[in-house]
């Protein structure tokens, strides 16, 4: 069939024709915008903002504008568990989740928070980014219909204290630490011999200004990004926990909405924001603790590490049902060489 303009129809058409000429835009850009709302739970000052934002920027100009990330910090969507609840249901596009929250997706995640899991950058992104990843990322479409799309370091965790260090293990035995209330953090600051205090991350700061607490589990630039300086004077540094990956998550729907060319951009930006967020904590770890230091702090190490770790090693046969019950995982993924 042969559509005939009329004249002034076809007058229009060119106006708009020069118009977008005249500013420049490829016909793509012409498309509709996609905008992924995705939440995280630190300020907006931290690692994780500023490399989702970075994300954002790299996306947005390889899809010329076709893709754009739209960053909330400090749950702003809702506490973890409410954001992975809303990427189900499409309240939002995406989040930065822990391990343990993305492990209502798929069980097998929640394996990264395990203590001393990890021996250092080359490590975890062997494993994440090889086969055992992939095939994570296959699983939690089939399960869940979400998207893992990156991974993103998330420090090295000790345990702050009010008034007094933790010169070894038993320093520890009773007293009362926040933790989040997600396997292993109870359960393995239960067998360091603390009281494992399970508060939301938004009340921490409160909980040790009232002394509820005695101390704290956290990564150093959390301590020092939520101004827990303020609350606490001591830092013990037992690195129980190093990089647990985070998974960046994408609804199914988002995803499929991208073209695959898009798809590709964003997988390529998350990579990028999440080697800001490794270079950032690998290489910036001794300036946060000087940081720490110049706010009052004092940092000490206790004298019988390897306590610490032993003790951590006797939750791992009670922790592996947090996993799926896949005891053997734990050893397989400390083995992969990085």
């Amino acid at each position: 069939m042969t559509t005939t303009l009329s004249r002034r129809e076809a007058l229009k058409l060119g106006a708009s024709a020069i118009a977008v000429s005249a500013i420049g835009l490829p016909t793509a850009a012409l498309a509709q915008q996609t905008v992924l709302r995705i939440g995280h739970v630190l300020a907006p000052t931290h690692q994780f903002q500023l490399g989702l934002e970075l994300a954002g920027k790299s996306v947005e100009a390889a899809t010329a504008g076709r893709v754009k990330i739209e960053v909330f910090p400090s749950s702003q969507l809702g506490t973890e568990r409410d954001m992975n609840v809303a990427i189900r249901t499409g309240g939002i596009e995406g989040t930065l989740a822990s391990p343990g929250g993305a492990s209502v997706h798929l069980k097998e995640l929640a394996i990264l928070d395990a203590p001393y899991l990890f021996r250092d950058n080359a490590h975890w992104q062997a494993v994440v980014d090889g086969p055992i990843g992939e095939a994570w990322k296959q699983k939690i479409v089939e399960q869940s219909g979400v998207r893992i799309v990156g991974w993103f370091h998330r420090g090295t965790r000790h345990v702050l204290s009010r008034t007094a260090a933790y010169a070894s293990i038993a320093d520890i035995e009773g007293q009362k630490v926040r933790v989040a209330d997600l396997p292993p953090y109870p359960q393995v600051f239960q067998a360091f011999g603390a009281i494992p205090t399970p508060i939301a991350f938004a009340e921490m700061y409160q909980a040790l200004e009232s002394g509820i607490v005695d101390g704290a589990d956290a990564p150093l630039d959390t301590m020092l990004s939520q101004k827990l300086f303020e609350v606490s004077k001591f830092v013990n540094l037992i690195a129980w926990s190093f990089a647990a990956p985070g998974p960046i998550l994408v609804s199914d729907a988002a995803w499929s909405a991208l073209s695959a060319e898009d798809q590709t951009a964003l997988v390529a930006a998350i990579r990028e924001g999440s080697q800001f967020v490794t270079d950032a904590f690998t290489n910036g770890e001794e300036d946060v603790k000087k940081k720490l230091i110049e706010a009052g702090m004092t940092l000490s190490t206790p004298t019988d590490l390897p306590a610490w770790e032993a003790a951590a090693a006797k939750a791992i046969p009670g922790l592996a049902e947090s996993w799926g019950g896949d005891l053997a995982l734990y050893d397989q993924i400390r083995s992969v060489q990085g």
